[in-house]
């Protein structure tokens, strides 16, 4: 599935200030099984009431980031606040900042497909482990 796709997004609700257990055991599974999303476009989403969005944000985001993905950029940490669609369609300024990174989002993924061609992607070596217990 992952390798016909040109992105991936994350999304998680905040509970406890961390991502939503049934989320955080797909994603371990899935990444752990060897998903495939190096140097594919991803990025991460949350939604919150009040507050845990930026270490939520962060718990997401190192999925990507540990298996070589573009990560995009936006303007802000990408959380929108509500407790339900009526308070979340109110929040202005996250509504703004999901749709910056989906225009980010698709401006990247335009840029590597025309660049597919012409700019070979790096080699990946084979990954070294380290133990620190002797």
């Amino acid at each position: 599935m992952e390798a016909q796709a040109d992105g991936i997004i994350l999304g998680s609700p905040v509970y406890y200030s961390g991502i939503a257990g049934p989320m955080k055991s797909f994603l371990d599974r899935f990444f752990y099984a060897g998903a495939n999303l190096q140097f594919k476009v991803g990025t991460v989403a949350v939604s919150l009431r009040r507050s845990g969005a930026v270490d939520t944000f962060h718990q997401l985001n190192n999925y990507l980031n540990l298996s070589n993905t573009i990560i995009t950029p936006g303007p802000y940490w990408n959380a929108i606040h509500g407790m339900d669609e009526k308070e979340v369609l109110e929040d202005m300024e996250g509504i703004q900042i999901m749709s910056t990174l989906g225009k980010n989002m698709a401006w990247l993924m335009k840029s590597i497909a025309f660049s597919k061609d012409s700019i070979p992607r790096p080699s990946l070596e084979k990954r070294v482990f380290t133990n620190f217990v002797r």
